[in-house]
This record gives structure tokens, C-alpha cells and sequence, in this order.
């Protein structure tokens, strides 16, 4: 095997940047997994559902992986350098003799699969290129540590920027193009976001200036994540009647949520003044709460648009006979102290989606049905 190289020398160690064609590196490389039959073997099972993500994204999607896959030869190799490249490496042709094989994929073995699995679908992906970063180290120890730096100490992107790329996705590509590839929960919690910003950023919102944005450090001041309440209000959106939701006017959309929700978050800001002053100590703008409400403001939401009234003093009135309700048939108080963060109801003292579900529940039942 013989390609065209870079040779870069990092502090002791060669790197050979290269490209090779995906049917060579399919021939020619094996991936070290670890079992009980190979003790000193490094590498993970391939997860099936990874793969043919990938393999959809190459199909479907972007199609390109810009990314070097990351190989070890443990044999010899030979280097030929004709000239020098801006005085930190050589350029020349890398020979990789028949006996220094296979190449070890220490990292991209899910892209190797990915790729070959594209390629039973259309064969022109045989001759896919792959840049890849190949080293000569001759010992698998070396190999088992670097797989472990990479796949042990590298930060994973935070859940709250990735709704903010997929929102920029959207915003470019459209909707039904991202539907291709992303689950509709994810797309309407990155919708969400938009609403969040304004929920953050409007001083009549019970929401303003509490928000833990990607960029923030620390929590003081702030009482929920972007991540969590992006995600409440998408599973509310999920919920509306799907006319009033056009995900092809995203912004439109997320201005007359946002100051519907507003309007909800005020009414509901009247029955628990104190929770809502002192949040920290209340678990009603958290987790709990900001999915208890959101998954019932759907049911209101319908109330208010067939008496065309979406004003903060029409949801207070439908707030007040449910609280009523609630009370008299379930003998649950709905007040401040409900939300207790130490001392409150067991179902709302915690964040598991169990317990919300069923105060959702009880809630939902207790809805007047006139006003």
C-alpha cells in the first residue's frame, strides 16, 4: 500500500495524514474488541443503531465525514519525504509493506461500518475518500491509551447548545428536511428555544432573567435550565391541535406561544405569590413544576381559543375552579407550601416524569367544564 503523505512530528511521535479509499480501509483494517476471549483487546461493541445513523447521514444527509479516522500500524512503514511543508512536516509517499498489516482502527470504527453500509446500498461508496491520521506504534498498549484519552476525556457538546444548532438547522433547512434525521422531540425542543429566549428576555415574564443559557456559569440566579424548559414547552407544542402549530413559521408561532405562555405563567404567578418570589426554595418554576403546567396548558389553551380569550384574567379564572376542583375531590391545597422544595406534596418534590404525570392527571380531571 502506497499513498501520497504528510509526516508531522508531534513532540516524539509521527502522525502520516492521508487519504485513502473506503474500499482499502474495509480490506485492510481490523478493529481490536474487547472479550473474554481477547482480554487485551480495547474497543467496544459497534452499536447497530450508531451505524446506521451514519449510514443515513451519508445517504440522506451532508454526506461528508471531514474528520480523519485515526489508524496504528504496529509493523514497520517506510517514508520517502520529497519535499518540506512550512517547517513542521514532510511531504512524500508513505509504503505500507503487506506484512506490517492490518491497520488497527483506534478511533472511527462506527464511521468504517457506516460507510460500508452505504456502500450495499449505492457501491460508489467503495471509492469514498477517507482522511485518515496514521501512526507506527508498535506496541496495542499505546493504542488501548490513546482509544482511552479520546473516548474518556473529551467533553461531549452540552444538550443546550445542540438545541441551539439544531434550531439553526431548522432555520436554514427547513423542517421537513431535519425531520430526515432528527426524532420530532428533539425538533420541537429546539423550536422551543426560540420561545424560551423571549420568555427569558421579557420583563413581564415570571421567566425573565432565569433561564441557565449554554454560555452561563454558575447558577446563582437562576432557577431552570434552557434544556429542561426547552423541552417542557416542546412537549406542549406536541399537544396543541396541529393547525395552530405551523412548524413552516417558526417564529410567528413562537411569538404567539410565547405571549400566550406569558399570560399562563402570570395567571399562575397569582395563586403562589411566595413560591415564586424565593423560586429556589420552591420546586414550582424547576423541573416539576414547568412540566406539570406545561403538559396541562394544553387542555386550557383549547378552552381559551373556543371562548377566544387569552387574556392572564380568563386562565386565572379556569386556574381558580381547578385549584377548587383539585381540592374538593382529591383533597390536594394547591398553595405555595404544595411546591415546598423540602416540606411539600411527594409529587412534586421531585423531577421523576411518574410523579408528574399523574399530578398532570389529577389536574386535567379537575378542569371546570364551564367557566
Amino acid at each position: 500500500m502506497v499513498f501520497h503523505a504528510i509526516k508531522i512530528r508531534q513532540v516524539e511521535t509521527d502522525v502520516y495524514v492521508t487519504v485513502m479509499k473506503a474500499s482499502e480501509l474495509l480490506r485492510y483494517a481490523e478493529i481490536d474488541w474487547w472479550t473474554p476471549q481477547n482480554p487485551y483487546g480495547y474497543q467496544r461493541p459497534l452499536s447497530d443503531r450508531q451505524v446506521a445513523k451514519a449510514a443515513h447521514y451519508l445517504l440522506f444527509e451532508d454526506k461528508i465525514f471531514p474528520t480523519s479516522i485515526l489508524v496504528n500500524v504496529r509493523g514497520p512503514v517506510e517514508f520517502t519525504p520529497a519535499h518540506s511543508i512550512g517547517g513542521f512536516g514532510e511531504y512524500g509517499m508513505l509504503e505500507i509493506p503487506r506484512q506490517s498489516l492490518p491497520l488497527y482502527i483506534v478511533d472511527g470504527q462506527h464511521r468504517i461500518a457506516s460507510i460500508r453500509l452505504a456502500a450495499q446500498e449505492k457501491p460508489e461508496y467503495y471509492n469514498y475518500p477517507v482522511v485518515v491520521s496514521l501512526l507506527n506504534l508498535p506496541d496495542r498498549f499505546e493504542e488501548m491509551r490513546l482509544f482511552y484519552i479520546i473516548n474518556s476525556r473529551q467533553t461531549k457538546i452540552s444538550t443546550a447548545l445542540a438545541q441551539r444548532h439544531l434550531k439553526q438547522t431548522i432555520d436554514r433547512k427547513g423542517v421537513e428536511e431535519v425531520r430526515i434525521s432528527e426524532p420530532k422531540r428533539k425538533i420541537l425542543a429546539a423550536i422551543a428555544v426560540e420561545i424560551v429566549d423571549i420568555l427569558n428576555t421579557d420583563p413581564d415574564s415570571p421567566w425573565f432573567d432565569k433561564v441557565l443559557l449554554p454560555h452561563t456559569r454558575g447558577r446563582r440566579g437562576y432557577v431552570i435550565s434552557q434544556t429542561s424548559l426547552a423541552d417542557s414547552i416542546g412537549r406542549l407544542l406536541a399537544r396543541l391541535p396541529p393547525g395552530d402549530v405551523d412548524l413552516n413559521n417558526v417564529k410567528y408561532v413562537s411569538k404567539k406561544i410565547a405571549r400566550i405562555l406569558i399570560n399562563y405563567w402570570n395567571a399562575i404567578k397569582t395563586f403562589f405569590p411566595e413560591a415564586f418570589a424565593i423560586p429556589e426554595d420552591y420546586t414550582l418554576q424547576k423541573t416539576a413544576g414547568c412540566y406539570v403546567f406545561h403538559l396541562l396548558f394544553p387542555e386550557i389553551y383549547k378552552m381559551c381559543k373556543k371562548a377566544n380569550n387569552f387574556t392572564k384574567e380568563y386562565m386565572q379564572d379556569i386556574l381558580l375552579k381547578t385549584f377548587n376542583n383539585l381540592s374538593k375531590t382529591y383533597g390536594l391545597r394547591m398553595t405555595s407550601e404544595f411546591w415546598n422544595r423540602w416540606t411539600g406534596h411527594p409529587l412534586v418534590t421531585g423531577s421523576g416524569m411518574k410523579n408528574i404525570n399523574k399530578l398532570v392527571e389529577l389536574l386535567t380531571n379537575a378542569l371546570p367544564i364551564h367557566i
